[in-house]
């Protein structure tokens, strides 16, 4: 037989021990976690503020150029050559101001929206023309609003809707876009926006009305989103959104 002190306290003493141990590497977590997402959503917001500062600075020489457009108005050949030179610039300050403005709005959208939905969107659909009257170019933009502490993952499915014939068809676009992957469909992964974009081809005697983008999240959070988009062509010229 061997004779051991009882200590009553020591083992109580150990297990607070332990527990305080979980706790402080859970809070350390916790914290380098925290730190990294405000770093993150401090870089957001001082790309808008450059983009805000960039704006006024245009409209200032936006001002400018329009007093000078003024007082080249009249005169002679020389004179007209030279406001026409002022107008085009004019009007490509004008496209940039308006698209400084378009991306603030954006962020600003992403960051502190004002409605109350929040998570995974179907943000926007941009279609242009290419050189083949058949073919033309198409991007999807997805956000993720307020809630974007974590990456959202998933994939979208699009159909192009019309009229063939006098009938009504839906068309995946796994068998008319180039690129596209098959399966579940185009994958994204991203934290605020991701673009999915390529290029689409319509078959003979189809006439296109509408694109149907179907968007599925994983994980707990998942979610499934429809929307419908009118076929619309617009020159697109922005460069918001894009990855």
């Amino acid at each position: 037989m061997v004779l051991v002190p009882y200590r009553p306290g020591q083992k109580g003493k150990r297990i607070a021990l332990w527990i305080l141990s979980i706790l402080l590497t859970a809070t350390l977590c916790f914290a380098a976690g925290y730190l990294r997402g405000m770093r993150q959503n401090l870089h957001m917001l001082d790309q808008r503020t450059e983009l805000r500062e960039q704006v006024a600075e245009l409209k200032t020489k936006l001002a400018s150029l329009q007093e000078e457009a003024a007082i080249h108005r009249h005169g002679s050949e020389l004179e007209r050559q030279a406001s026409e030179r002022v107008r085009q610039e004019n009007m490509a300050l004008q496209n940039r101001v308006s698209e400084l403005e378009e991306a603030v709005t954006f962020y600003k959208g992403i960051m502190a929206p004002e409605g109350k939905e929040k998570g995974l969107r179907i943000e926007r659909l941009e279609l242009s023309r290419t050189v083949n009257k058949k073919r033309f170019k198409y991007k999807v933009v997805m956000t993720q609003v307020a809630d974007n502490g974590a990456y959202v993952k998933g994939s979208v499915k699009m159909n192009l809707l019309g009229v063939r014939q006098g009938k009504r068809e839906s068309i995946p676009f796994d068998t008319i876009a180039k690129d596209w992957p098959g399966g579940d469909g185009a994958p994204f992964n991203f934290r605020f926006f991701q673009d999915i974009g390529g290029e689409v081809v319509i078959p003979d005697e189809f006439v296109p009305d509408q694109i149907e983008v179907i968007a599925q999240s994983k994980g707990r959070k998942a979610v499934r989103l429809e929307r419908r988009f009118d076929w619309k062509l617009d020159e697109v010229t922005s460069n918001v959104g894009k990855g």
